[in-house]
């Protein structure tokens, strides 16, 4: 009765592609806007764990080296405008506690699925803690 049935694969097998690159684009989206935080987290704290080294090593930030971590976090993508960085400017002693931070504050937008999209200011905060080396 039905010898040629080859309509519906020619009909399905292009739908079902459509969906599953739209699936994927979508997943793909959302994944990617959620873990932007992380990702600059993780940049923060390697470059705080480099600085963090060399503020052990002299006992404080010396300008030339403040001036190279504001250069690596421009680098690096961040905007210099919304970095605050809290160092010792003063020489430390060895065995003196020594606190050291890198914040940044940024735009973050939601993905939501109205086509108002939401926006939030978050602030990443990465502290270290140590003690003078030197």
């Amino acid at each position: 009765m039905y010898k040629n049935n080859k309509g519906n694969t020619i009909v399905s097998a292009p739908l079902i592609l459509f969906f599953s690159v739209i699936v994927i684009v979508l997943i793909g989206y959302f994944f990617i806007n959620l873990i932007i935080p992380f990702i600059l987290y993780e940049k923060l704290n390697s470059i705080s764990q480099k600085y963090m080294y060399i503020i052990e090593k002299y006992g404080y930030l010396t300008d030339e080296e403040n001036e190279n971590l504001i250069f690596d976090l421009s680098k690096s993508g961040f905007d210099i405008n919304n970095v605050v960085v809290e160092a010792p400017k003063r020489h430390t002693t060895y065995g003196e506690l020594i606190q050291f931070s890198i914040k940044y504050k940024f735009k973050y937008i939601i993905p939501v699925f109205s086509t108002n999209t939401k926006e939030e200011m978050i602030e990443i905060v990465v502290n270290k803690v140590s003690y003078c080396k030197i």
